[in-house]
């Protein structure tokens, strides 16, 4: 009853949908796909295939990673949907069969599930949808979490509307827990310690840092010899912060700026230059002479990025975005200062806190921690690689969870 008047809601904010995705799109440039979005469109792949759903671009890649363990030990078809036009950008690029997933209409399920007929279905850490849910537990067609996590805040979201969550988390067939608290949040939630795993988390695993090295050298030479911050996958309270701190320590330091979304680079711009900030946008050419501010505004090339950095501010963590992923930067010793929001990350943060690597302050404390961690970079840099590397293993478990799931099929 509940579920069904969850899709008369669903049917009615489809204006609104369609209205915040053209335009968020459009913004950004890209397709709003809306035609795929209602779920006007089939994916041309044969049944009997695994599918992997994943929300954007972090995502993929974890579904990309899964997806080469298991064919490594079955011979299976696997095609993905995503939600983003980043995540679809990547997996195409890839050369992965890829299609923009629906919004969660009921008829658009029941479809896809009669023609498709999917060996089993696979969602990436937190991308659960309740009519899909439903549909895929009639047609006794497995439903894996794979990478799952849940955070306190969701799991209280969650918790709010039990009446529509609790009966789709209870039909979860197996869920893949990155810690052993993402593990008792679902439980609560209704999923049976049965089919729950603490598993780990894929994202230390990765290891596909792809570098430029002509874009270092040009930022090399950008820099001048200044010491770097760079702060990643930014949003507005990130870079304000940042900025803010920069005003004050010029010439000494320059800021390199990689917002989470590129294309909000003459946003980034404006707020810079309304601090006195001289800027340069590496899209429009890095400048030839060193400027206080450089925005990273290019996809693809974050480790390139990283690789100059002296400091890394996470970005999101200021932000109460939830904070972005810290592997990439512990991966290539990078001292780690991240803000008050980290909920995204919460195991894998606490983890490299304790381990000494990872500042974690307030937007009043980002002095003393940029000091810290240039002081200490070295030891932080270290302790914060030494810790990925020894957690690594969940994609080969996950992978295997997995498979035992298809051979049972």
């Amino acid at each position: 009853m509940w579920r069904h008047l969850y899709s008369i809601i669903l049917v009615f904010l489809t204006p609104a949908l369609i209205f915040h995705v053209v335009r968020k799109y459009r913004r950004e440039r890209q397709s709003s796909a809306i035609w795929s979005r209602l779920g006007l469109g089939m994916p041309d792949v044969k049944p009997n295939q695994l599918w992997i759903h994943a929300c954007s671009l972090g995502e993929a890649k974890v579904a990309l990673m899964i997806a080469n363990k298991l064919r490594l030990g079955l011979d299976i078809d696997i095609w993905f949907t995503t939600t983003t036009p980043a995540g679809m950008r990547f997996l195409l690029d890839k050369g992965q069969q890829a299609f923009v997933f629906p919004w969660d209409f009921p008829w658009v399920w029941a479809v896809w599930l009669r023609k498709l007929r999917p060996k089993a279905v696979v969602f990436i850490e937190t991308e659960l949808w309740p009519n899909l849910i439903a549909a895929c537990h009639r047609q006794k067609i497995p439903t894996i979490l794979a990478n799952g996590r849940l955070s306190e805040r969701s799991a209280a979201r969650y918790s709010q509307i039990s009446w529509l969550a609790r009966p789709m988390w209870t039909n979860v067939s197996r869920a893949l827990m990155q810690s052993s608290d993402d593990a008792h949040r679902v439980h609560a939630l209704g999923v049976s310690v049965d089919v729950i795993s603490e598993v780990g988390s894929v994202k230390l695993d990765q290891s596909d840092l792809l570098f430029d090295p002509r874009l270092i050298d040009s930022l090399c030479d950008w820099q001048g010899g200044r010491t770097l911050l760079c702060s990643m996958s930014s949003h507005s309270a990130d870079e304000q912060a940042a900025m803010l701190w920069l005003v004050g320590n010029i010439p000494d330091f320059a800021l390199l700026c990689v917002p989470r979304h590129p294309v909000r680079a003459t946003e980034v711009q404006t707020r810079a230059e309304k601090l006195g900030l001289t800027v340069g946008v590496v899209s429009r050419g890095i400048p030839e002479h060193p400027t206080d501010v450089l925005i990273g505004d290019t996809f693809g090339q974050m480790a390139s990025y990283l690789d100059v950095a002296d400091v890394v501010i996470m970005g999101g963590s200021f932000d109460d975005h939830g904070g972005q992923n810290p592997v990439e930067p512990a991966l290539l010793a990078k001292p780690i200062v991240a803000g008050p929001s980290t909920y995204n990350f919460t195991e894998i943060t606490k983890a490299l806190i304790d381990v000494g690597g990872l500042i974690q302050t307030t937007e009043a404390g980002l002095d003393e921690a940029i000091q810290q961690a240039l002081g200490d970079g070295p030891l932080i840099g270290m302790a914060a690689c030494k810790w990925v590397l020894a957690n690594r293993g969940s994609t080969e478990r996950q992978a295997a969870a997995i498979l035992a799931i298809l051979d049972a099929c």
